[in-house]
This record gives C-alpha cells, structure tokens and sequence, in this order.
C-alpha cells in the first residue's frame, strides 16, 4: 500500500497546486462603442467615459476618421482635468498628412494644455501657428479666439482677454451663444477695479471695446442705487444705439440682479462653537489669512458668523447674514447644515457652501456652489488614475465603518462605470492591528492554506508548500489612514503583494514628514492637494506669508486651512470658470473647475511614497504657475454668477 500512497502524493499536489491558481477573471466587456455614446458622456459631464469612447471608436477607424476621434478624446481628457494623460496623447497623434483643420484643433488642444501648465506665451504662439492656416470653419476660429482670451486672462490682461471675445462674436451662431460669449468678456470687465476700468477706458480706440467697459464703469459706480442705474442704462443705450450688448446683460443691470458690480461685504458662516470647532478655526483662518495678504484698499468686509451646534438653524444664520448686507456669503460647513439651507433658505446673494450636498439645486442654482474636502470625491479620482495607469481588475481593502463603505461604495460604482471590474473585495477591522486574515482573504490565501491542510489530512503527512497570491488582479485600492496603511502595508508585502500597485487617498498620508514611520507606506500611490505635496516656489513663499504664527503645519487641519485659503481666493473666478469650457482655477487645494451642478471639482496630484517621503508622479505639474499669492491677483470684491 506504501508505494501506491507515494504514487498518490504528487498527483494530489498537483491537484491543490492546480486548486490555488485563480483563473483570471475576464471582463464581462464593455458595451458597443458608437458616436453617439461618446458624444451623450460628454454632454452628460462624464468627461473620462468620453474619452475611453472615443479611444476605443479610434482603434478601429481609419484615417481621418482616427485622428478626429484621438483629437476629441484629448479634449475629453482635458476636460476631466486629466492634464498628464491629455499631453502624452496629443503630442502622438500624427496630423502631418491630413488636411490643414487637423493642425490646427491639435495645435488648440496643446495651447489648452500649455495654459493648465502655466506656459501662457507658448500657448498664444501655438494659437498663433493654428489661426495661421487658411479656410478654417467658424468653429474653429472661435475656439482659438476663445482660448487666446484665457491665456491673455491668465498674464494678467483683461483688456486684451475681452478684445478676443469681441472678435470672438463674428464665429459664432445662435443667440444663446452669442450671449454666453457676451456674459463671459463682461464677467472679466466687472470684475476689475474701477481705477483698471476708467484706464481701459481713456486707452481703447475700438467703439465695441470701449462701449462695453463704459457699461462696466455703470454697473461698478451704481451697485445697489437703481435708480441711478437705470438712468446711467438709459443715457448709455442713447449714446451707443449700435452697440452688440444683449438684454442678457441689459436687462440684468437695471434688475439688479445678483453678483452684478462690485462686493463690499462677505459673510463667512461656520459652526465655531460646535463639536467641529477645531476644523472650524482652521477654515476660518486660511480664510483670514488670504485677507489679511490681500493689501487691495477696496477689498470687501468680512463678517465672519458662528452657526452654532445645530445645523438646522444654519438658515437663519444665512438670513440674518444676508439682512446684514452680505453680498456673497461663504458656508455654512458641513452636509446637514448645506442642505438646510438649500430646502429652507431663500438663496439671495451668491453662495460658496463649504461642503457637498445631495439635494438637488434649485432654480437659484446659478448663484450657488459647492466646494469641499469630499472624500468619495477622492475615491472616484483614484478609480480614474488607476484606469488611466493601465489597470483593470481591482481588488479592494476597505474599513467596516461608515466611511470605509461610503468610500468603496463611491469607488467601486465609479470604476465598474469606466469598464474596470471588481475581482475581489474584503473589508478590515479598524480595531485590530493584525490584518492578515482579511489580507489572506482577500489575496485568496485563506483558500489556499485550506486545501493544503484537506490534503495533508488525506495524505496523513505534512507537505511541503509556498503560498501565493493571486494573479487575476493587477492592482489593490486600500482605503484606510496613516495608522491602518502603515500596518496593513507591510503584511501585503508579506503574503506575496509587494509588487501588486497600491492606490489610495489623502486620507493614507498625515501631512507630518514623518519618513521613519511612512516607511511603511513605501509603494502606495495617492491623490493629494498641492499644499500638502510641494514644498517649495509659490507654495512655499505662500505657507510662509500665511502661516507664521498658525499651530497645525502638517497636520490634517493643514487642509483644512487650504480649504479656508481657496475658499477666499476662487471668489472673483466663480463665474468666469463655471461658464468656460475645460476652465479651471489653480488652487493650492487642487486645480478647480464647476460642473453643470455648481459643484467645484478637485482634480488632485498624485505621489508616491520612497523611503518614507511622497514623491510627486506628475513632476510637470510641480513646476507651473500655479498659485499665486493674493495680493498679485483679483480681490474677491467681484464675483459673476454661473449661467
């Protein structure tokens, strides 16, 4: 019986061998790509689907058809914030023996991209090089008209920013666009300094031009006196019969509609007496502190209000801010007390909502945004990055609290939406320490090990055996802290994951500097905010103009303060990157841009940890103009609407 038992040895290895490879799992295949479902992402505001639709419609196109569907992915990329994805494929698309237009929308694309970068110059030489080509569509001549005025904008000339979109006007058709042409050059013009206006005035020759900042001039000198508004109207509609400014514009003015003219007060509403106190101050204090750098004489008041404890009276609070004069109202912070506000208060001065609400806005919608630190927000970024790096099988690490649910909720619907699928998922216990069963699940070791000890059983003698992990999964989403990352780390190295991608958010990252203990971090790849990562040129003059007196350096109530200082600084922005396509607001929470919604979206930086320290991944995005210290940029004292 002996040698027949020896004989049976191998073959039931064999068999518990076979048992622990994972056959691969295959996607169940993403749906039929047409022109139509790329198109219908991309007015929907599902930028990244749009362009996974279009590259897909380009792998099977031919020539010209395929450079046409590559341009429009580009753009789609752009529009998601995806700047490093957007660069690398535009300068791959060969144009060179297609017709001249094709030039031209890729010298377009790389000028939209050389602005996010800070490159304003290069961008006009390129936007130059493509109005250069002769027979272009009117399409495309108002798109670099377009464009050439964010980056005239963006070096800090207005002026020269709203001549762009005065040319602008011949290309385009239809009266809804003509007016949404009109309302972004007088967004630009109201909300500069009336000293600005009145120079821009004495120096312009063109009769549009000076029409328009003469109208500019109106609104500034009469906010809030209607009936020298209306009069004012009246004399320059007499003066200037012939004049192009639409009623859109007009009739806003003599209604004293708002966010038109300047804002001389802002109220600053947070629950400063409130279990949230601790990161109250710290907004309060980003928030102030933007102010007190802004040396602007004619800078609005600020008034800063305590909502209390109880977020349902967060509306009276508004009300009362509001009866006080408030022009532009900054909070409340946090959900319950946003969305009491949207169901209760009547939104009557532009809003800045220091959180994300689920309700939907109101016909006051163009007045109101949202801007916060939303951690599904982050979540839904690192299942974009981990689809942009090349992964599509996933499996997922996640805490059995509240937040860790929300948070794998957030990410695995949004990554199962791009086309990635979920092979394995397998939540922790935040309160322990040792995670290597729900490691050992999750890498599919646990069934292993088990079939090792039913065949030792069978065999009645111990077997020589190594453990692997699975191989039908090519990177690991961990949601989890500091403290859980840094234990949960090193026992996936141990069970045989060292060399499978880790991502996750801000969340696995304290802010300290500390690298004897990130360590242990070493592999994981993460989405965080500009001021936590870069540490030096603009961000570093700025942390030293803002924070020399403030307690919490690099600790987690540093974004807080971040939130605090892009809360001050995007005000006078709101309204001009909440109208322009692929528009964006570099902040150092992240770069900015408004959804259709007036949510702002954060698109984040992403770094690595190296012996300890985080180490950016997208080094060009460290070195471009990003951030600018208040006092050399607008006051938040204007601010236009959404429309």
């Amino acid at each position: 019986m002996k040698p027949i038992r020896w004989l049976a040895i191998p073959v039931i290895c064999a068999a518990l061998l076979a048992g622990c490879e994972t056959v691969p799992v295959t996607p169940t295949g993403l749906p039929p790509v047409s022109t139509d479902t790329a198109e219908r992402a991309e007015r929907d505001g599902e930028y990244l689907l749009a362009a996974r639709e279009y590259t897909r419609l380009a792998e099977t196109a031919q020539s010209p058809q395929k450079q046409d569907y590559e341009l429009r992915a580009v753009a789609a990329l752009l529009k998601a914030g995806q700047l490093y994805e957007a660069r690398t494929r535009v300068e791959m698309i060969n144009v060179l023996s297609l017709d001249t237009s094709f030039s031209a929308r890729k010298r377009i694309l790389q000028a939209r991209v050389l602005i996010v970068e800070g490159a304003h110059e290069r961008a006009i030489r390129q936007l130059n090089e493509a109005s250069a080509v002769r027979n272009l569509s009117p399409a495309l001549l108002s798109e670099i008209s377009e464009v050439r005025a964010q980056a005239e904008l963006a070096l800090d000339n207005p002026v020269g920013a709203v001549r762009n979109l005065i040319a602008r006007e011949q290309y385009i058709v239809g009266k809804e666009a003509v007016a949404g042409n009109q309302q972004q050059l007088w967004k630009i013009l109201v909300s500069l300094p009336r000293a600005r206006l009145a120079t821009a005035l004495n120096m312009a020759r063109d009769p549009v031009l000076s029409g328009w900042i003469e109208l500019a001039l109106i609104a500034v000198e009469n906010a809030g006196q209607p009936l020298r508004m209306n009069a004012a109207v009246e004399q320059w509609r007499k003066t200037n019969p012939a004049h192009p400014a639409g009623e859109t514009i007009l009739g806003a003015l003599i209604s004293q509609a708002p966010m038109i003219g300047r804002v001389d007060r802002i109220a600053l509403l947070l629950p400063l007496s409130s279990g949230y106190a601790v990161a109250a101050q710290a907004v309060r204090d980003g928030f102030l502190a933007m102010d007190a750098a802004n040396t602007d004489p004619d800078k609005p008041k600020i008034s800063v209000y305590d909502t209390g404890p109880d977020p349902a009276k967060a509306p009276d609070f508004y009300e009362q801010a509001v009866n006080d004069g408030a022009q532009f109202v900054v909070g409340p912070l946090g959900r319950e007390a946003a969305e009491a506000i949207m169901r209760q208060a009547s939104i009557r001065a532009p809003t800045l909502m220091l959180n994300y609400s689920d309700e939907e806005p109101g016909s006051t919608s163009k007045y109101l945004f949202q801007f916060g630190l939303s951690p599904e927000q982050e979540a839904r970024q690192a299942a974009e990055r981990a689809w942009l790096d090349g992964h599509r099988q996933a499996a997922v690490l996640y805490p059995k609290t509240p937040w860790g649910e929300r948070m794998v909720a957030a990410w695995s619907s949004h990554w199962q939406r791009l086309g990635g699928v979920v092979v394995a998922n397998q939540a922790y216990n935040d309160t322990d320490v040792d995670f290597s069963e729900p490691i050992k699940n999750l890498l599919n070791i646990t069934q292993s090990e088990a079939r090792k000890e039913e065949i030792e059983k069978t065999v009645g003698q111990k077997l020589r055996f190594e453990t692997r992990a699975r191989q039908d999964i090519d990177f690991i989403f961990l949601a989890a802290d500091a403290k859980h990352g840094r234990l949960i780390k090193p026992q996936l190295n141990f069970y045989h994951a060292a060399r499978v991608p880790v991502y996750s958010t801000s969340h696995i990252f304290t802010g300290a500097g500390d690298a004897m203990r990130d360590i242990d971090l070493d592999g994981i790849q993460f989405g965080d905010m500009p001021w936590m990562l870069v540490g030096d040129g603009k961000i570093q003059e700025l942390r030293q103009k803002l924070q020399r007196d403030w307690p919490h350096v690099h600790t987690d109530l540093d974004r807080l303060y971040a939130l605090g200082v892009d809360s001050y600084a995007i005000l006078p922005h709101l309204g001009r990157i909440g109208m322009e396509s692929g528009a964006r607001f570099n902040g150092v929470t992240s770069g900015l841009s408004v959804d259709q919604h007036g949510r702002l979206q954060r698109q984040l930086l992403w770094a690595r940890f190296n012996r300890g320290v985080p180490r950016l991944v997208d080094t060009f995005l460290k070195h471009q103009d990003q951030f600018k210290i208040e006092n050399d940029a607008e006051s938040p004292g204007q601010s236009q609407p959404r429309t």
